[in-house]
């Protein structure tokens, strides 16, 4: 098993998910400062630059159409989701669930995200973070509202991530300060797991994914989900309490923390 070094990452690598017409190509864009050309993608994709004064390698995979089973999902769409891992060699840091923000989030994708996102084996929710595209929606509403206004399906997901999300504006493209914050994440997340997503891991889920049906498990997991909106706030204060070794990062941190412990919104 590869283990993560006890510093700052002068590389991180991310593997990006999620449906069809979510937005994954303008994540890429709006991290990595480019603009490539916005296309229904077929086949694994790898898009090299900086981000946050780091080298970060992201790996857009094909979507899926929202409501979806895994089942109803062409078996190259599937080759080629698990084959996101070995392009990133030796493994992913982190693995970014792209959403499309204002659009409801119903029991029907959630089972299609449950699905897919197991392609990488039951383990990939300790990698996962859920990314909000189209933040400019958020202007009346912040994305804790959003996230307990849509109820349980979505709390479920965001619960089965850890509490780890995020907001991506990509019409503030030159707002550098969105693509810092989600790399602090994915360290933090990165630091938390002490190894890599790889791919004998995967494989080895894959056989008992439970790929399309209602098994026990799953009931189970949808009675757990908890109706409190999750902060990030909390995520990050539990970081910073546990880690043996802080990075000048904390200092970055605790100006999103107040010394009262209140939270401030993400962005």
């Amino acid at each position: 098993m590869f283990f993560l070094a006890d510093n700052f990452f002068p590389e991180l690598r991310i593997v990006l998910m999620g449906g069809n017409i979510v937005g994954k190509s303008s994540v890429v864009n709006t991290i990595l400062k480019i603009k490539q050309e916005k296309s229904v993608t077929r086949k694994c994709v790898m898009s090299e630059g900086e981000a946050d004064k780091r080298k970060a390698i992201l790996i857009d995979t094909p979507g899926w159409w929202p409501y979806a089973s895994v089942k109803e999902t062409s078996e190259s769409v599937k080759q080629e989701i698990m084959s996101s891992v070995t392009m990133c060699s030796p493994g992913p840091h982190a693995v970014l669930l792209v959403l499309q923000s204002g659009v409801a989030f119903t029991e029907a994708q959630r089972r299609s995200v449950k699905e897919h996102m197991e392609l990488l084996g039951r383990n990939v929710w300790k990698y996962c973070i859920v990314v909000f595209t189209r933040g400019d929606w958020t202007v009346t509403t912040t994305i804790e509202e959003h996230i307990e206004s849509e109820g349980e399906n979505l709390q479920w997901l965001i619960n089965k991530c850890g509490n780890r999300y995020h907001v991506i504006n990509h019409m503030e493209q030159d707002d550098r300060e969105q693509v810092r914050e989600l790399m602090e994440k994915v360290e933090m997340m990165a630091r938390g797991n002490t190894d890599l997503l790889t791919p004998l891991e995967a494989v080895m889920e894959e056989t008992d994914s439970g790929w399309g049906s209602k098994s026990d498990q799953d009931k189970l997991e949808r009675g757990s989900f908890n109706l409190n909106p999750p902060y990030m706030h909390d995520y990050i204060t539990k970081w910073l309490e546990n880690t043996e070794i802080v990075t000048n990062y904390r200092s970055d941190l605790s100006e999103g923390i107040s010394e009262d412990g209140t939270k401030n919104h993400d962005h």
